[in-house]
């Protein structure tokens, strides 16, 4: 007792020689043989247990050495008895017989705290020493915790959990921030709609051009204001009012519904064949290795055919033309003028020239034109080379529909040139290009390609209305070529502002249903698709250009995929085999956090921004737009 009096003494002398530890929340403990690297066991009075709350911004003044860190509360607080062992019978015993005894025994606070860093002259450094036993432990108040959580910024996510007042902003027109790439991943249910709905809100107040390709037609209406009871008494809540997107822009594939056939900002689109890399085609059309080789062989024959017909270059001579088709680049970008159906009738012609009859009179051209046909290969005739004209194929040969019907015999020329052999993969490869061209996407005259310099304007939303389509692989044609196009017009104006001195439109691009696109099962069959959206990527916090990728299957997408994301929005994930995987690929955020995951409510989220000192739980604000197929 007279130990315990002394001790009373010196705390209370101790707290007349320094006034601020009475403002203190609690000491650190001393350290033991289970203890490890950045955290500290800090103990507290149970009345000061409560403001010890997780996740819980805190600064430790180390005694004796005079040293001050930063730390956020991990683990607990737990309350644990002072003078028996929790699970002792004792403790146990009064526990259990709650009803009938008043007593208990007194208890203090026990809390983990991880050390975020050492500071020094208003900055923080990586800590070389741990704070001194009881050494006092202080909270620090939201406007301190939020200038160190650099949550700072004009873009408002929702408020941070633990605090009464601080949200989550983030600056939308810092390169080093959205530019880096954004994943925003859950389960069905736990709020990614809302997230995307609220996060393009907020995207057009900050000027930001925002693309969406929206696979259901989830965001056709935001336009309009919320109706939704539950979302309008939430918006309450935080003070907000419904509202729509100023400036919604619907694209549609021409021949395909949209969701909103009314608005007045709507525009019908088709793809253009000859912009799609022929390398992406395959991939997405899943080609076998033979049927992939063959593809590329009559890919190559059209191109020497559009030359010999004067297709394009239209003439020979023309240097801007003949500079165009030095300048493809068939990973990115297709031929130009070339369309399906040119593709299509060659491929006709490959097939004809491997049945019977095409073999016959394959030989029969071969002893008229002698060895010089036998040597005349793909190679040998060039773009600057046509083929000797011969008379047009009998009535039996080959029936052709482009331009190419006009001289069948020039494309059998081309064909027997190129020879090739079994005719079962042409036929299979006939078959998946037929079905292509009955989606009837392709250089469609009744409507216009897709105006990518009306999508890149200042504050404009553009929706991708793909909800007609029916077909992920429809989809991911869509989504490549218009990714491309984007990435194409965005180049152009970095380097006009770049040469004139003004700024680049910043763009963020939105794809649903993410894993359809990219999927980890077929990565490796398709390495153009993923180096295209590597390059958008990699040049993408230079040129303003920042993709978000939502998904409610991240176990679908690839690593790869995965690498490229700087920042995340994470909804309830109940696989615990997903949030493993997600822990590997986010290494930033801590295990007490990963622990909540799984138990989240709808709305909430674990946000890691590159631009935020370390991840936040944050109950992401209601949408004021509203949204179709809401719960």
């Amino acid at each position: 007792m007279h130990a315990l009096a002394a001790a009373q003494k010196e705390a209370q002398e101790a707290v007349k020689a320094d006034p601020e530890l009475a403002f203190a929340v609690g000491f650190t403990h001393f350290d033991t043989s289970s203890s490890h690297d950045n955290l500290i066991t800090v103990l507290s009075t149970k009345e000061d247990l409560p403001r010890l709350a997780s996740q819980t911004l805190v600064r430790v003044k180390s005694r004796e050495d005079g040293r001050s860190y930063l730390g956020v509360v991990v683990s607990g607080p737990f309350a644990e008895p002072n003078a028996v062992p929790a699970n002792s019978s004792m403790a146990i015993g009064v526990v259990t017989h709650g009803k009938k005894l008043t007593y208990t025994f007194d208890y203090h606070g026990r809390a983990e705290v991880e050390l975020l860093g050492e500071e020094v002259r208003g900055t923080l450094h990586p800590p070389r020493f741990r704070p001194r036993p009881q050494s006092p432990v202080f909270i620090l108040d939201e406007k301190e915790s939020a200038r160190v959580l650099g949550v700072g910024g004009d873009l408002s996510l929702g408020m941070v959990v633990g605090y009464e007042g601080m949200e989550a902003r983030l600056n939308p027109r810092d390169k080093s921030v959205l530019p880096r790439h954004t994943g925003i991943i859950g389960t069905t249910g736990g709020g990614k709609s809302t997230t995307v709905a609220t996060l393009i809100h907020r995207a057009q107040l900050a000027n930001i051009a925002t693309i969406v390709f929206d696979v259901e037609g989830e965001y056709t209406h935001i336009h309009q204001p919320t109706n939704h009871e539950a979302m309008l008494e939430a918006l309450r809540r935080r003070g907000h009012k419904a509202e729509g997107v100023k400036d919604l822009h619907i694209h549609h594939l021409d021949g395909r519904k949209t969701r909103n056939p009314r608005h007045r900002a709507l525009h019908r689109f088709s793809l253009n064949f000859s912009s799609l890399s022929p390398y992406a085609l395959a991939e997405i059309l899943e080609l076998s290795e033979a049927q992939h080789e063959r593809f590329i062989k009559a890919y190559d024959v059209t191109k020497l055919l559009l030359q010999d017909f004067k297709i394009f270059p239209t003439d020979s001579k023309d240097p801007e033309q003949q500079r165009q088709v030095m300048d493809v680049d068939e990973l990115t970008t297709g031929y130009p003028r070339m369309t399906i159906q040119h593709v299509l009738d060659v491929v006709s012609a490959y097939i004809y020239s491997l049945s019977d009859e095409g073999r016959s009179e394959g030989r029969g051209t071969g002893s008229r034109t002698g060895s010089r046909r036998r040597a005349a290969t793909q190679g040998d005739l060039g773009l600057g080379e046509e083929p000797e004209e011969t008379p047009a194929a009998a009535p039996s040969g080959p029936q052709f529909y482009s331009e190419f019907r006009s001289n069948p015999g020039m494309v059998m020329q081309r064909v027997y040139a190129a020879s090739s052999r079994t005719e079962i993969s042409w036929k299979a490869l006939a078959s998946k290009l037929y079905r292509l061209k009955r989606l009837n996407i392709f250089d469609r005259g009744t409507s216009s390609g897709v105006k990518y310099d009306a999508m890149l304007s200042p504050g404009r939303v553009s929706v991708i209305d793909l909800s007609d389509t029916d077909s992920p692989q429809l989809n991911n044609l869509v989504i490549a070529d218009i990714l491309r196009g984007i990435q194409e017009r965005q180049e152009e104006a970095y380097e006009k502002a770049d040469r004139e001195g003004g700024e680049v439109t910043p763009v963020l691009i939105i794809i649903e249903e993410a894993h359809e696109f990219l999927s980890a099962s077929r990565i490796s069959q398709m390495p153009v698709l993923f180096e295209q959206v590597s390059r958008i990527a990699k040049r993408g916090r230079k040129r303003w250009l920042g993709l978000v990728f939502v998904t409610q299957l991240p176990q679908h997408l690839p690593n790869e995929v995965l690498a490229l994301l700087n920042n995340f929005i994470i909804h309830k994930i109940t696989d615990g085999a997903v949030i493993s995987r997600m822990q590997k690929s986010v290494g930033s955020i801590d295990e007490s956090l990963w622990n909540r995951v799984s138990r989240l409510a709808p709305g909430q989220a674990l946000v890691s921004f590159s631009s935020f000192t370390r991840p936040l739980m944050v109950a992401v604000d209601p949408a004021p737009v509203m949204r179709l197929l809401v719960d």
